[in-house]
C-alpha cells in the first residue's frame, strides 16, 4: 500500500503570492506532527514552493498541474457553491468538464505514488479546488462525508493498494 497526503498551502495575505508571517509560523507547527515522505512536491506557485520550505522538508519537484484549474471545471462563478467535499462530488456528476479535469488530477495522483515502493509516503501541496477535485474523484464515498474545503494546511490522506484507491481520510488541523 502507498499513502498520499494532498495539503493546501500555508498562510497567505489575499492580496500577496508570498506566505504571511502567520503562514511560515503555521507550517512550522503542521511539521512537527508530520510524518516522513519518501517524495514531496508541490504547485510551482510560490505559496506552495514555500509552504515545503516552511515545513521543513525538501522539494523533489514542481508540478504545473498542481497549480492549474481549468476554466470550464465548473468553479468560476459557481465557487461559492462549492462549499463542501461534497459539493465536489456532486459537481463531478453535473459537468464533463469538472469530471474530466477531477478524473486527470486522480490519474496524476496514482502516476505519482505508482513511483514509490509499496509502503511509500507522497506528500502534494497545492491549492483549493485542486485539491478537493483530486479527492473527490478517488474516493467520491468517502469524500461526500468530509465537510467543508480544506482551509490552510488541511488536505486528505489517500491510501493505493494494487492500483485501486482504498481509502481516503480528511486532514483537519485542531483548533
Amino acid at each position: 500500500m502507498r499513502v498520499l497526503e494532498h495539503r493546501r498551502h500555508s498562510r497567505r495575505e489575499l492580496t500577496d503570492i508570498h506566505l504571511s508571517p502567520d503562514g511560515v509560523a503555521l507550517a512550522r507547527r503542521v511539521a512537527r506532527t508530520l510524518g516522513r515522505f519518501d517524495r514531496v512536491l508541490s504547485s510551482p506557485k510560490p505559496r506552495a514552493v514555500e509552504t515545503v520550505a516552511a515545513l521543513g522538508l525538501a522539494l523533489d519537484a514542481t508540478l504545473p498541474e498542481l497549480g492549474e484549474m481549468p476554466d470550464d471545471a465548473g468553479v468560476g462563478a459557481g465557487e461559492a457553491s462549492l462549499d463542501s467535499f461534497a459539493a465536489y462530488v456532486r459537481l463531478l456528476g453535473q459537468s464533463n468538464a469538472a469530471a474530466e479535469y477531477a478524473r486527470r488530477h486522480a490519474d496524476l495522483m496514482r502516476s505519482e505514488l505508482d513511483r514509490l515502493p509499496d509502503g511509500g509516503h507522497l506528500l502534494l501541496i497545492s491549492h483549493t479546488g485542486v485539491l478537493e477535485f483530486g479527492a473527490a474523484a478517488a474516493r467520491p464515498q468517502d469524500a461526500v462525508h468530509w465537510g467543508p474545503p480544506a482551509d490552510c494546511l488541511e488536505g486528505v490522506r489517500l491510501f493505493l493498494d494494487r492500483g485501486a484507491w482504498v481509502r481516503g481520510e480528511v486532514v483537519r488541523l485542531p483548533p
